[in-house]
């Protein structure tokens, strides 16, 4: 028979334990998808069992529907890439970041297969729509483990896209053989051209 003492320390193990493996899985922000993997729960009635109890003992917290986190250690940037998994980001937020335009814009801007607009701690996240052969292609994409974010070159050809008229302020450091690559994958005649003003004025500044 177990005692009451033996059931606590097994339940407090367990408590550690599965916000151990959130730990470790390097992530900051979480879907119930990413839970039920990490936690190895495949019955969804268990799932939610397991995370209603986590929120009650707040070993866990809700910052959206479906989206978690364990400590306040999390960034705008790792939300973004949860309220819309299927998605990266993009355009004048990583062009803030990359110092590509110096104007700052607290909107987190990204791409994916449907435009969306959330609202969650007073930032707003935006998602642009964009075409599935562009989308899917990898080109330019780098994933540091939490989400998935444009390169400077793949940042510009994205902006050129969807804004025309776009101008920017800091074209230092940008790989131009890279640049005339990723343009390919717009299949724009307007994007290439563009880009290759772009390139020209890099060459000569």
């Amino acid at each position: 028979m177990i005692s009451y003492k033996g059931r606590y320390t097994t339940l407090m193990e367990e408590q550690t334990g599965a916000i151990e493996k959130l730990i470790l899985s390097g992530k900051k922000v979480f879907t119930s998808e990413d839970l039920a993997v990490i936690w190895q729960v495949t019955e969804n009635n268990k799932l939610k069992e397991r995370i209603k109890y986590y929120l009650k003992r707040k070993k866990i917290h809700s910052i959206f529907s479906g989206v978690y986190i364990y400590s306040q250690d999390y960034t705008s940037l790792d939300i973004a890439q949860k309220l819309i998994p299927l998605s990266y980001i993009s355009l004048y937020t990583a062009s803030g970041i990359y110092g590509l335009t110096f104007q700052h814009y607290s909107t987190i801007h990204s791409m994916a297969l449907k435009s969306k607009k959330y609202k969650v701690n007073g930032i707003e996240y935006v998602y642009h729509k964009v075409k599935e052969s562009i989308f899917y292609n990898s080109l330019g994409l780098i994933n540091n483990g939490r989400y998935t974010i444009t390169s400077k070159e793949r940042t510009i050809c994205d902006m050129i896209y969807l804004y025309p008229s776009i101008s920017f302020d800091n074209l230092r450091n940008i790989d131009t053989e890279k640049l005339k690559s990723l343009c390919k994958i717009y299949d724009n005649k307007r994007v290439e051209e563009t880009i290759e003003k772009i390139i020209f004025d890099i060459n000569n500044m």
